[in-house]
C-alpha cells in the first residue's frame, strides 16, 4: 500500500511539473510555509536514512522514514501545486523518496526517479541533507500524564525546561488530569515531550 501511494504522488507531481530538469540549489533558500515545511522533511529523511543505514543497516527504520516523507507530501499537495516554489519541492520530495526507497525496491525507486528527475538514479551520488534545512523553528511536544499522552501542541524550538512544564500545565486536556493531585515528578525531554507524574 505504501508503495503504491509513493507511485500515486509521484505520477501527479511528473503529471504537474512537466519534463524532467535538474532541481534548483537555491530552492531551500527560497521556500516558505508549507515548501519549506516538505523540504525540511525531504532533508530529515535523507539525515534519518542516512544515520540508520551507517548505524548497522537499521532497513526498517530507513523505510520508516521515507513512508514518513511520503505521508507529509500527500498531506501538503494540493497546497503546493500551482507554485514554483511548491511544484519544486514536491518533485524534490519525491525524488528523494525514489532514492531512499532505491536500495529496497529498485525498480519502482529506478521508474520514479527517471520520470520525476530524468536518468538513471543508481548513476547519482547518494543524497545529502542540507544542515540548514534540518532546523525547525516549532515542534509537536507530546504532554503525557503519568505516562499516558493527554495532549499534543506546537511549541517553539528555543524553549526549554520550565517553559515547556509551564506550557504544559497550562494546556486544559492536562490540567484536568492535574486537578486535586500531587504532582509527584516531572520529566521534560527537551524537544520532544513533558510527562507529569502524580498521585
Amino acid at each position: 500500500r505504501f508503495l503504491s501511494r509513493l507511485w500515486r504522488v509521484s505520477g501527479e507531481v511528473a503529471a504537474a511539473a512537466g519534463e524532467p530538469k535538474s532541481l534548483t540549489d537555491d530552492l531551500g533558500a527560497r521556500a516558505v510555509g508549507e515548501s519549506r515545511e516538505l523540504l525540511s522533511k525531504a532533508h530529515w529523511a535523507i539525515d534519518k536514512a542516512t544515520s540508520d543505514f551507517n548505524r548497522g543497516f537499521q532497513f526498517n527504520t530507513v523505510i520508516a522514514a521515507v513512508m514518513e516523507l511520503v505521508n507529509e507530501a500527500y498531506r501538503l499537495k494540493d497546497g503546493l501545486f500551482g507554485s514554483s516554489e511548491g511544484d519544486a519541492a514536491l518533485r524534490f520530495a519525491t525524488a528523494t523518496a525514489a532514492s531512499l526507497i532505491f536500495p529496497f525496491a529498485p525498480h519502482l525507486g529506478s521508474e520514479i526517479w527517471e520520470m520525476i528527475e530524468g536518468g538513471r538514479v543508481w548513476e547519482e551520488p547518494w543524497p545529502q541533507a542540507d544542515p540548514t534545512l534540518l532546523s525547525r523553528d516549532t515542534f509537536t511536544l507530546v504532554i503525557q500524564v503519568n505516562g499516558k499522552v493527554r495532549a499534543k501542541l506546537e511549541a517553539d524550538s528555543g524553549l526549554e525546561g520550565e517553559e515547556l512544564l509551564a506550557l504544559a500545565r497550562a494546556e486544559e486536556q492536562v490540567a484536568s488530569h492535574l486537578d486535586g493531585k500531587k504532582i509527584v515528578k516531572e520529566i521534560v525531554v527537551p524537544g520532544r515531550l513533558v510527562n507529569i507524574v502524580v498521585r
